[in-house]
């Protein structure tokens, strides 16, 4: 697809051209024409600029999930400014950091977050459903609206740091548009597309939800966060509006596709696309063996929010989806976003060989936001590649004929015996075992201070007693060395999750810890529910 804009508001602007009265987002009791949200953000961009708001300006975002997000984030962004996600369910010592950080002057809120950031160095500026609803209905505002090019930050997002403290991610409007540009053209979208929006507005693929969606003119369905909090009255909205592809972390999709064969209301979107972690195939065979009607494409994509989201893209073929190939393909590098597998000194290592996977091209963001020299050490310049380069601290590999595969976060690597040992190996291996619906491994310590594995797993349902650690590990032992086999088994009804419904390991080792703890005096028992 032609992308011939920009920025984000340009290519909003050109929607709003090409089908002015086609349904764009719709929500929460709000829906807006292509038109009527290119008058609203225009009037919206307006009040801003006259608040005080600068060209230029970080501005923090802080609403409730819904409509809000996409409106007020593309309004910022047409005033000339960047928006920086707020989560007022976040420690209030990290959003101090934050605010700190992007030196915040002002942060636009609802009434529901407004209260959660009093106190903090920002000013606040209230905005709801029927400001935007007003600022749709009236006509063009006659105001000077700056010009945005593509050097200019479109948002600045936070991500966890190994030190524990933020870091702020900046990203270009000519990032994004690199982004669109080489990546709509391969998901085959049609002219009548129904997208619902799955993720919140501080996880980078809602940039991917938002801004493709109204690239290709789809129609973005709002959803409420309890609703996506909730399987099932997530695939009961699912059902009532017919999405026609999702875009869904893949332990989200298997809580999903429990809830759709538990409840016998079937979804059928032409494409599932799975984002932001390793994918399990457990749920795809049993949405291929429980899901009537045609079946959806499953594509896996790779990215990360320093290199703008997507930079990957693998449609899994039949075969695929019958044997799965473990570690999952995440497919071949965009034209312009190139990838390259180097060793510990940078150099190229040849296919089939594990090493970092490092992107390049024109989604690399510029760096850290005020934070040069960590800037410097994950962005640099390598010798023999063009350009700069992000080195992302993953693990993976390339195929031969240039299929990339990824093998976990080098961080996820762990030294048990003198071995060093990738935990999304194990994880991938707990989920091929039969009666195990979803597991991960994390790294405990043994009463005499010795790392060890413990797997955590959650067991299907006709599993019957819980699963004992000698069954467990035999069942391991026809896919991983024996020295990758847990020691410890703790059974849960679910992975705990952070807020971007990625599995929380840290939780899942004190849960681990709490469930060992308890487990003192009673030494017949291996697992615990």
């Amino acid at each position: 697809m032609d992308i011939d804009a920009r920025s984000l508001p340009h290519v909003l602007r050109a929607a709003a051209r090409r089908h002015p009265d086609r349904t764009a987002l719709t929500g929460c009791g709000l829906t807006l024409t292509y038109g009527q949200l290119d008058t609203c953000v225009s009037r919206l961009a307006a009040d801003f600029a006259a608040s005080g708001l600068r060209p230029g300006e970080l501005v923090g975002l802080a609403v409730d999930r819904g409509p809000l997000p996409l409106v007020l984030a593309a309004a910022v962004m047409r005033a000339g400014c960047a928006y920086v996600p707020l989560d007022v369910g976040h420690p209030r010592q990290r959003l101090r950091h934050v605010v700190a950080t992007a030196g915040l002057h002002t942060t636009l809120c609802d009434e529901s977050s407004q209260a959660a950031l009093r106190g903090l160095p920002t000013a606040t500026l209230l905005v709801d459903v029927d400001d935007v609803r007003a600022a749709a209905s009236g006509p063009p505002p006659r105001w000077t609206e700056p010009e945005v090019d593509a050097d200019g930050i479109a948002y600045v997002m936070f991500t966890s740091g190994s030190s524990g403290i933020p870091k702020g991610v900046a990203v270009t409007h000519g990032n994004l548009v690199a982004l669109l540009r080489d990546a709509l053209g391969l998901f085959r979208y049609g002219d009548d597309e129904v997208w619902p929006l799955v993720h919140g507005y501080g996880f980078d693929v809602s940039v991917w939800e938002m801004w493709a969606g109204v690239a290709v003119g789809a129609r973005l369905l709002a959803l409420d966060g309890a609703t996506v909090a909730s399987p099932p009255r997530l695939a009961e909205a699912l059902v009532r509006h017919r999405p026609t592809r999702l875009h869904i972390v893949p332990s989200v999709f298997r809580h999903l596709t429990d809830a759709v064969v538990a409840a016998e209301q079937w979804i059928n979107p032409r494409a599932v696309v799975f984002c932001g972690e390793a994918v399990n195939h457990r749920p795809i065979q049993t949405w291929l063996a429980r899901v009537p009607g045609p079946v959806p494409r499953f594509v896996n994509v790779y990215g990360i929010t320093e290199t703008t989201v997507y930079n990957t893209f693998h449609a899994f073929t039949p075969e695929e989806l019958r044997e799965p190939v473990t570690p999952a393909p995440i497919g071949r590098a965009y034209r312009h976003s190139p990838i390259v597998v180097l060793d510990a000194d940078l150099r190229p290592l040849p296919p089939g060989e594990p090493g970092e996977l490092v992107v390049g091209g024109r989604q690399v963001s510029p760096g850290y936001l005020h934070n040069p020299a960590l800037t410097a050490e994950r962005f640099l310049r390598i010798d023999g590649l063009p350009g700069r380069w992000y080195r992302t601290g993953d693990l993976g590999f390339a195929t031969a004929d240039g299929v990339l595969h990824c093998l976990g976060r080098a961080d996820d690597q762990v030294k048990v015996r003198g071995l060093r040992i990738e935990l999304g190996e194990i994880d991938a291996a707990l989920r091929q075992v039969p009666w195990v619906r979803d597991g991960a491994a994390v790294v405990v310590h043994s009463p005499r201070g010795e790392p060890v594995i413990g797997a955590c797993v959650v067991p299907t349902e006709d599993v019957g007693d819980a699963p004992k650690l000698g069954e467990l590990r035999a069942a391991l032992a026809q896919t991983v060395p024996d020295y990758m086999l847990p020691n410890t088994v703790t059974v849960l009804d679910r992975l705990p999750q952070n807020p971007n419904g990625k599995v929380d390991r840290r939780a899942l080792t004190e849960l681990v810890r709490a469930a060992r703890s308890n487990r003192q005096g009673a030494p017949t028992a291996d697992a615990t529910r």
